[in-house]
């Protein structure tokens, strides 16, 4: 169930397990791995705006914009999460 909307209930998700790691104690290690997920919260977030403004604004192809940033969210937020996997587990070992 989508409290604000998908793309912004995924943005809070990802920025609270942030937070959350930064009191895990694993922020240090991961900062560069960090980035990658806050930067597809704001992908996200950024999708949310383009979704709210696109029924007030008839720009042709404006829906498209909203499908690109996702899909750079996703990659993103992938790309993130099997970076800090890799870091958690190599120090598991």
């Amino acid at each position: 169930m989508a409290v604000f909307g998908p793309s912004i209930d995924v943005a809070i998700a990802l920025l609270l397990g942030i937070a959350f790691l930064k009191y895990s104690g694993y922020m240090d290690a991961l900062k560069k791995e960090v980035g990658y997920l806050a930067s597809g919260a704001v992908f996200l977030l950024l999708s949310a705006v383009v979704s709210a403004i696109t029924p007030s604004i008839s720009i042709p192809g404006l829906q498209y914009v909203e499908l690109i940033f996702i899909v750079i969210a996703f990659i993103l937020v992938l790309i993130g999460a099997i970076a800090v996997a890799i870091q958690i587990f190599a120090k598991l070992r």
